[in-house]
């Protein structure tokens, strides 16, 4: 007796496209190094929006983008120096909040998570622990903002995060990591606060 089993044909694997591909690769990008470095500042403002503020010298502008997140030193016309903070002082608080008493930042900022009283100050902490806010003599007198980047682990993963392609560190510690010659770019360095990431400074062209 012969015996016919019927085997199903398996669909053929669909290969994603280069669109696909793209898309995946920059789901989780946060800040796109690649995209910045060597740009003008109106390419940069294009991408990052309008700067906060900028400060020129003899041989470079300084420009503060996204509440002062993002710090971008133009050389020669060109961004060359990116930092890229996890912590930072927003604009945009300190005019609704700075020299408010602590019932009228309550209003603005809801219940805060906690409060640790100093002797000369109270430091409360609102927003899921996002917002930071210090208060002297009663009133508001700084505040912190943490952005996505205190979000993202102290890893080679962060890589990811900066559009950047994930590698082993040329250099690697429990403060810093390095990678030189990376996409580019001269080099890009992770600072760490505990186990997530405080800094990233990225230098493009000049040494």
């Amino acid at each position: 007796m012969i015996i016919v089993r019927h085997i199903p044909r398996s669909s053929p694997i669909k290969q994603p496209s280069v669109q696909e591909q793209e898309a995946e690769s920059t789901a989780e990008v946060l800040f796109n190094i690649p995209k910045l470095a060597g740009k003008t500042e109106a390419e940069v403002e294009t991408l990052l929006g309008e700067s906060v503020f900028c400060a020129k010298s003899e041989s470079a502008l300084n420009c503060s983008y996204r509440e002062n997140e993002v710090e971008v030193v133009f050389i020669d016309g060109k961004a060359d120096w990116i930092t890229v903070y996890g912590a930072f002082r927003s604009p945009s608080y300190h005019q609704k909040i700075e020299g408010k008493t602590k019932a009228e930042a309550l209003k603005l900022l809801g219940d805060p998570v906690y409060c640790v009283k100093a002797k000369s100050a109270l430091q409360c902490a609102f927003r899921e622990g996002d917002v930071s806010v210090e208060f002297i003599d009663g009133k508001v007198d700084g505040i912190v903002v943490k952005g996505d980047l205190s979000r993202t682990s102290y890893s080679k993963d962060t890589l990811a995060v900066l559009g950047l392609p994930v590698k082993d560190a040329t250099f690697s510690n429990k403060n810093v990591m390095r990678w030189e010659n990376i996409s580019g770019l001269l080099n890009v360095t992770l600072h760490s606060q505990g186990n997530a990431v405080s800094l990233v400074t990225v230098k493009a062209k000049t040494k």
